[in-house]
């Protein structure tokens, strides 16, 4: 799994009548900011000041990543990373639900509405490997210190805080405690020059994980996704408007994760 396939399984949360998706704005910047993520950690491209420079053009493993790699090399002039966030496709989030689906991690119904739109009903999540993940990532938030885990968790764990899928992660009044560690593991050092004051001060989550002690890459990433984010508070450049690209149609019958009939509520992205 990419790191953007691994924020999305976490955003999906089984429940007693239906699988619901932990959802908003924020998720689709946060699942293209993963993918850079992953091609920098792979030692593909680096993320400078200006630019995204292209270091190594060749394919990945991932047939998604590796055109997003092609897509970096010949593009000119090459992006800078806060142009490359704002020109996330509006069908990316539904574009992962694909991939998920593929690696038999979730099992999805497609249905048109009675305004031609296409749904998503979300019948089933392999919960065996959401577990998993979520094991990962009690790795990064219950240890208190981000020099003890792989740079690829903490940067996972510091993504999915920035996107709000903290609840998703840990629901509930059981989960109380490890959201707060997660805010606090966030919330280790003093905001970075690029980041400092870019973050509403109402968006107490976000600014927390902007004060990560993750790589350089880890804080430049969140320092440009607070500018979306803020775009959605302050109505900057209505970022929040026009992201349906499908719909989500919430829970489902049978399967790993299945619940026992789909829910009445839509969660359109």
């Amino acid at each position: 799994m990419t790191m953007g396939d691994e924020l999305l399984l976490l955003a999906m949360v089984p429940g007693r009548q239906r699988i619901r998706i932990r959802s908003d704005n924020r998720l689709r910047y946060a699942l293209r900011a993963s993918e850079l993520a992953d091609l920098c950690l792979a030692g593909r491209i680096a993320v400078g000041r200006r630019r995204i420079e292209v270091l190594d053009p060749r394919p990945v493993k991932d047939r998604r990543l590796s055109n997003v790699l092609q897509g970096l090399g010949a593009a000119s002039p090459q992006p800078g990373l806060k142009d490359w966030l704002r020109r996330t496709p509006r069908s990316l989030a539904v574009e992962y639900l694909s991939r998920l689906e593929d690696q038999k991690a979730v099992r999805v119904r497609r249905w048109r509405d009675s305004s031609g739109r296409t749904r998503n009903d979300i019948l089933s999540v392999d919960m065996p490997r959401r577990q998993a993940l979520l094991t990962r990532l009690d790795g990064v938030v219950r240890s208190g210190s981000a020099r003890s885990t792989a740079d690829r968790n903490l940067t996972l764990a510091v993504l999915a805080q920035a996107a709000g899928l903290a609840p998703a992660a840990y629901p509930g009044l059981r989960g109380i405690t490890d959201r707060r560690r997660m805010a606090a593991l966030a919330a280790t050092h003093r905001l970075t020059p690029a980041a400092a004051g870019v973050v509403p001060v109402a968006d107490v989550e976000l600014a927390a994980a902007l004060t990560t002690g993750a790589d350089i890459l880890t804080r430049r990433l969140l320092g440009e996704l607070s500018d979306l984010y803020a775009d959605f508070t302050t109505g900057g450049h209505g970022l929040g408007h026009g992201l349906d690209s499908g719909g989500w149609s919430e829970g489902g019958p049978g399967g790993a994760g299945g619940t026992g009939h789909h829910g009445d509520g839509h969660a359109d992205w």
